[in-house]
């Protein structure tokens, strides 16, 4: 057999293989957990599994959610575990096509991290206690009793995070956003998610329990 033969029979094998490895992506995603919403960068993917690389410690709940930019969510339970990546099977096989696409109802967001801490901010001399409710490059959401007019220019500290200057943008009754002036690195965002997060062994089986988080959130 020719070799021109033996690589065309090669490429049928592999395109009939419904497992077979994609070019690594390196896409922004994040985890949801029961100990908390994580950061991660999408690697390899078949239509059975995919690999997850993390800026921290892999998590180590066996079944989690995986929550793409564009809202969509999968059920992943891992297979193999490492320091920082790990590899996970899908719940159920998947679309790739509709993985990969981006596109969504209202457009790819940055990924945001649903999570619940302590803050402070600062109005020129006046300093005040909010909490932190989500958590992405760009910016951030808290909740408040006191009035935040739009423009206002604020600094946030929070554990785990290096102080941030931004400006409010909305605040809608208790809730109200604030823009980085400069964004976050992937790195600061993850070190800070696990910071006010931290990872906690708490079952085999918290797949449920994520998924309502998700959908609360």
């Amino acid at each position: 057999m020719s070799p021109g033969v033996q690589a065309s029979t090669k490429d049928a094998k592999a395109d009939a293989n419904p497992s077979r490895r994609k070019a690594t992506l390196l896409r922004t995603a994040k985890v949801i957990c029961e100990a908390g919403e994580y950061l991660c960068l999408i690697r390899e993917l078949s239509e059975i599994g995919l690999s997850l690389k993390f800026l921290h410690e892999a998590p180590r709940e066996t079944r989690i959610l995986l929550q793409l930019t564009n809202g969509l969510t999968y059920p992943i339970e891992r297979v193999w575990a490492g320091r920082e990546q790990a590899g996970y099977r899908f719940g159920n096989g998947i679309d790739l096509t509709e993985f990969l696409n981006e596109d969504a109802p209202h457009g790819c967001r940055p990924v945001r991290l649903t999570l619940s801490a302590p803050a402070v901010i600062t109005d020129g001399q006046r300093r005040a206690k909010v909490a932190l409710r989500d958590l992405s490059r760009e910016g951030a959401r808290f909740e408040s009793d006191a009035i935040h007019p739009c423009g206002t220019i604020l600094s946030f500290e929070a554990l785990g995070l290096p102080q941030r200057l931004g400006e409010v943008r909305w605040q809608d009754g208790r809730l109200f956003g604030m823009q980085f002036n400069h964004p976050l690195t992937l790195q600061q965002l993850a070190d800070a998610s696990l910071s006010l997060q931290p990872m906690l062994n708490r079952g085999p089986d918290l797949a449920t329990a994520a998924l309502k988080r998700s959908r609360a959130a």
